[in-house]
């Protein structure tokens, strides 16, 4: 294949991709009916933005607390198991959340963090497996094909979710029109364990055993990312992202509920726009081999400010859509470059401890940010706060340009040195 269609190679060629492929794409679908019905949730019991962001804390909390251990757990057990048994737990844990809302809120944030600390080990196991079972050459477009798979759901799920929700709230009253959103989001995690069982990877050889090892390891994670020039610098730059916008998220319910006057199916829109963004970014980056990933890294996160900036700045659900969908293309400028560094550059028995040390620090910028975004909302209103989230990544972005190390990473072979951390 050539041009657009070259991301779609490995899913023809390599049948445990696309069954692995398959799987994340259906529990994604029932991620984003997930992501609606629980901001409705919240925000519909509470009406508080502030409360709305307590919500999002507690599905981000166990990444802070937990995700280095899942990156130990990711690198110790069977990689495909871990996806197969995090999907299963969380069929009842999902099912339970609408019913444990009405009548405990606290109830519910805990069942929430439950089901994100199954999360946890799900996703670094999805980013460490692809490289077993796919050839670096392909895996850009591998990458590729996953992020612009995920926004193509986002396109269907964002909007069917709004719409089912809005529908059934209207026939069965708001509370049971939310049970059932909740329960499709726990069937799509059956189907997806389920599917998975049916993939064959490459066979699992342990590493080291026993609790007493565990801090060892994540040492040696957190040491690797530390000593890799290219790590190093990815991860500090990719962290004013989730620093900058992770306020931006419970600002965005508010934008829906009080700037355009409207609620889920305003909401869901938003998450569709962010998504048509994404996938034009995604085709974008998985085709064009001659982008310089540490520019395009920098260019990403300058242009979700911009988006964040510019829908602030209009009340219309239409060009709201079309602006916040820049931000969405900036987003995999700095996501599918990011991914592949990590796994170019890391030895493929540390890909569990690498990714989850980011994603624990990621995590960790959007606990603050969630916090901070709520409670700005409330206080000096929600377009203003939304346009200065947007300001601050644009004008950190700048910052971080000026660095040599940032402008000049590279996708280079894995170093030798690299190769041997650890041995």
């Amino acid at each position: 294949m050539s041009g657009p269609l070259r991301v779609f190679d490995p899913l023809k060629q390599n049948r445990n991709y696309a069954t692995v492929w398959a799987s994340q794409l259906i529990s994604t679908l029932g991620d984003r009916v997930h992501h609606v019905a629980l901001a409705a949730l919240v925000f519909q019991l509470t009406g508080s933005l502030t409360k709305t962001g307590l919500a999002l804390m507690a599905t981000a909390l166990p990444d802070l607390l937990l995700g280095m251990v899942a990156g130990v757990a990711v690198d110790r057990f069977d990689r495909r198991m871990i996806m197969i048994i995090s999907d299963l737990l969380r069929v009842p844990l999902v099912s339970a959340i609408p019913f444990l809302a009405y009548h405990s809120l606290p109830l519910a944030f805990v069942d929430l963090f439950l089901v994100n600390t199954l999360s946890i080990a799900n996703r670094p196991a999805a980013n460490a497996i692809i490289p077993t079972i796919v050839p670096t050459e392909k895996l850009a477009a591998a990458n590729s094909l996953s992020s612009i798979s995920d926004n193509s759901i986002d396109i269907i799920g964002y909007p069917v979710a709004g719409a089912v929700i809005g529908l059934l709230s209207a026939w069965l009253g708001w509370k049971q029109g939310l049970q059932a959103a909740f329960i499709f989001d726990a069937g799509t995690f059956l189907i997806s364990g389920l599917l998975l069982l049916t993939a064959k990877t490459p066979a699992f050889l342990r590493v080291q055993s026993g609790v007493s090892s565990i801090w060892a390891e994540l040492k040696e994670g957190i040491a690797f990312v530390h000593s890799s020039s290219v790590l190093r610098a990815n991860t500090l730059v990719m962290l004013l992202g989730p620093l900058m916008l992770g306020a931006a998220t419970p600002l965005l319910v508010g934008y829906a509920w009080t700037v355009l006057g409207g609620g889920e199916w305003e909401y869901a829109m938003l998450g569709a726009g962010i998504s048509a963004g994404s996938i034009l970014g995604g085709f974008w980056v998985g085709v064009d081999q001659r982008l310089r990933p540490g520019l395009t890294i920098v260019a990403g996160l300058a242009l979700m400010g911009i988006g964040v900036m510019a829908t602030a700045a209009v009340h219309d659900l239409w060009f709201a859509v079309a602006t916040i969908a820049i931000s969405g293309v900036g987003s995999m400028m700095v996501l599918i470059p990011s991914v592949t560094l990590v796994q170019v550059h890391t030895p493929e028995k540390l890909l569990g401890r690498v990714f989850s040390v980011r994603s624990t620090l990621i995590f960790g910028a959007i606990i603050l940010s969630n916090a901070v975004g709520g409670w700005a909302g409330e206080q000096f209103g929600v377009r203003e706060s939304f346009f200065v989230c947007g300001l601050l990544l644009v004008v950190s972005t700048l910052v971080a340009l000026a660095f040599p190390s940032v402008r000049g990473v590279d996708v280079a072979p894995i170093t030798s040195a690299e190769a041997g951390f650890g041995d």
